[in-house]
């Protein structure tokens, strides 16, 4: 089974994933903008545990895995690029969670705030090369046939349809990438805003 369901809130996550497999729904995989995928099993009371980590290297990948398991910890899911780490306690020693402190915990939230804009301005940057490449007009990445548009009738439609795919080639990849980039810059404020949060509650105790 596949859910569609997007999280900015590390927490609340955890709480969707814990009600899931209440519901006998086991967190299997996620996917990448927010694609959960479920596998059937008995129902059960866990306690998810959500890391933000992006890695170098396998090893240092490696490493990270090793480190909570040694700590009681079992990782469900993610990998070196994935940014999401999911875990799930294997014994006693693992303890309630897996950040000894409120600060470490925030910390995850300031990773992906700053993986998020750096996206952003990547997108951002091609899509102004893009732009530039076509001297700020829009319409050079679309109907590229030399008087297209003065044409009428059947040689109209034909040239027109028979370019179509072309141009929606050339069109659709860039309006996603201006969707993603979007998306990418609104997650990252919304972690920054939690981020600051936590801190602010940390240094009101």
């Amino acid at each position: 089974m596949i859910k569609f369901k997007v999280f900015y809130d590390f927490d609340a996550e955890e709480k969707y994933l814990d009600n899931m497999a209440v519901q006998g729904h086991i967190l299997k995989k996620y996917s990448i903008f927010g694609f959960y995928h479920f596998e059937s099993g008995k129902p059960q009371n866990l306690k998810y545990k959500i890391d933000y980590q992006i890695f170098k290297n396998s090893k240092e990948f490696d490493n990270y895995i090793a480190l909570f398991e040694d700590a009681g910890w079992r990782h469900i899911y993610g990998t070196k690029n994935s940014g999401n780490q999911y875990f799930l306690p294997m014994s006693e020693k693992a303890g309630t969670d897996i950040f000894s402190d409120r600060i470490s915990a925030a910390a995850r939230y300031k990773t992906l705030y700053n993986i998020c804009m750096a996206n952003f301005v990547c997108f951002i940057c091609f899509l102004s090369v893009v732009l530039i490449s076509a001297g700020g007009d829009l319409s050079k990445l679309t109907f590229l046939t030399p008087g297209l548009w003065e044409r009428t009738g059947k040689a109209f439609w034909s040239a027109f349809f028979f370019e179509l795919p072309f141009a929606l080639f050339r069109v659709v990849p860039l309006v996603l990438f201006a969707v993603v980039a979007v998306f990418y810059c609104y997650w990252g404020l919304k972690a920054k805003k939690i981020y600051k949060l936590s801190i602010n509650e940390e240094n009101k105790q």
